[in-house]
């Protein structure tokens, strides 16, 4: 502690100064000084606050639950996968959580809570003159949010991909059911997100079924009406069955033209049995022109010509039938696979029923507020020393 001395200039015999009789006074005055300060800075901020800990605070209780996003494939026995390997699993289900998290803190999932709980309601009456923590009636829609925020809590947990959700009540049975009502918003919302995705998928596929389908439809008219057209069933197989009749034919003219001959060596050529060998030989010549004109010439209704705007036709109908079986291919495997990619929220915890308030934490603050106040006393009566020893 710091003395006062009145200090006068020295004796003309050289004898030492005395402290003069005013250094009790001011001694006094210093000493009333810190009490002062000791009260205002430490004793009347813990006073206060105990008042309002006594009076006006109310207890908030905090129910927990604990979730986690699944996925209809993630079965880690039998998907041993590449990407599984990659921990490509993880960071689906790390996205999903966050995005989860993102949601149960966002306007919307308040919208929805407040139209399910009356929130402001439920924030501002049971709050009494709890002025801190009551939610103002007239509360505007981001102060209503930031309210909401401070209330609810979400944790991500990196190693386990768990979300940790705490919500705050002024009573144990409405912080129960805040949770409750968070848990049944967030599983709504994994779900219709989950759908959606699959309702998408499953969309695009039946939508190129129904094109794969449409398409193939208008190639079989066009060949049916192709068919219907020439009154043609097959006019490949019809060349086919020509081709062979006039190889037929062609080998029976050969034979009658070896007999017309063997008859010509030993008969007249005006024999009867000559002239009619040497008529059907005629005939049958005529017969093979006729047919082979069938297949070919320089007219385009012929069967060559028929043939390969057939095939062309035919071979467009294949194509089409090809397409259309990898559609209702891709259709059954988005089927399968949107089952897959199903989500769900599992709850590992359930919200419980708090028996004991955890905040507001008295015991806590106090101590809290008693090392601040007594670190700002000590700065305080330091600097104040510091300027009285500058002083002498």
């Amino acid at each position: 502690m710091f003395k006062w001395f009145d200090l006068t200039p020295p004796q003309a015999d050289g004898a030492s100064t005395l402290p003069t009789p005013t250094a009790p006074r001011h001694a006094w005055l210093l000493r009333a000084r810190q009490h002062k300060m000791a009260w205002l800075l430490v004793a009347l901020p813990l006073m206060l606050t105990s008042l309002y800990f006594a009076t006006l605070a109310q207890d908030r209780y905090v129910s927990e639950s604990r979730v986690i996003v699944k996925r209809g494939s993630d079965d880690k026995a039998s998907s041993l996968d590449l990407g599984f390997l990659l921990g490509g699993n993880a960071s689906t289900l790390r996205e999903d959580a966050m995005l989860l998290q993102q949601y149960i803190l966002s306007p919307d999932m308040l919208a929805r809570l407040d139209k399910a709980l009356n929130l402001k309601q439920a924030f501002a009456e049971p709050a009494g003159w709890d002025w801190f923590y009551r939610l103002s009636n007239d509360a505007t829609r981001e102060e209503f949010l930031g309210y909401y925020r401070a209330r609810v809590d979400v944790q991500f947990d990196e190693k386990t991909a768990l979300l940790v959700i705490r919500s705050q009540g002024f009573n144990p049975a409405f912080s129960q059911k805040l949770n409750q009502a968070i848990l049944a918003e967030s599983e709504r919302f994994i779900n219709e997100l989950s759908h959606k995705i699959s309702r998408e998928d499953m969309a695009f596929a039946q939508k190129e079924v129904d094109y794969a389908y449409q398409e193939l439809n208008q190639a079989k008219e066009r060949l049916l009406g192709y068919q219907n057209r020439h009154g043609l069933i097959d006019p490949h197989a019809q060349a086919q069955a020509t081709g062979q009749l006039v190889a037929e034919l062609e080998g029976k003219q050969a034979q009658l033209e070896a007999e017309l001959r063997n008859l010509q060596s030993y008969l007249q050529a005006d024999s009867p049995q000559v002239i009619s060998a040497r008529n059907a030989l005629d005939a049958l010549k005529t017969q093979i022109s006729r047919e082979k004109s069938k297949l070919v010439s320089p007219d385009d209704d012929k069967l060559n010509r028929k043939t390969a705007q057939f095939q062309e036709l035919r071979a467009y109908v294949e194509f089409r039938t090809d397409l259309y079986k990898l559609a209702l291919t891709a259709l059954e495997k988005s089927k399968v696979a949107s089952a897959h990619k199903l989500k769900s929220l599992a709850v590992i915890s359930s919200p419980q029923l708090p028996e004991e308030a955890e905040y507001p934490r008295k015991l806590y603050v106090l101590g809290s507020l008693l090392l601040v106040c007594s670190l700002l006393y000590g700065t305080v009566r330091l600097t104040l020393s510091i300027i009285e020893d500058h002083k002498i």
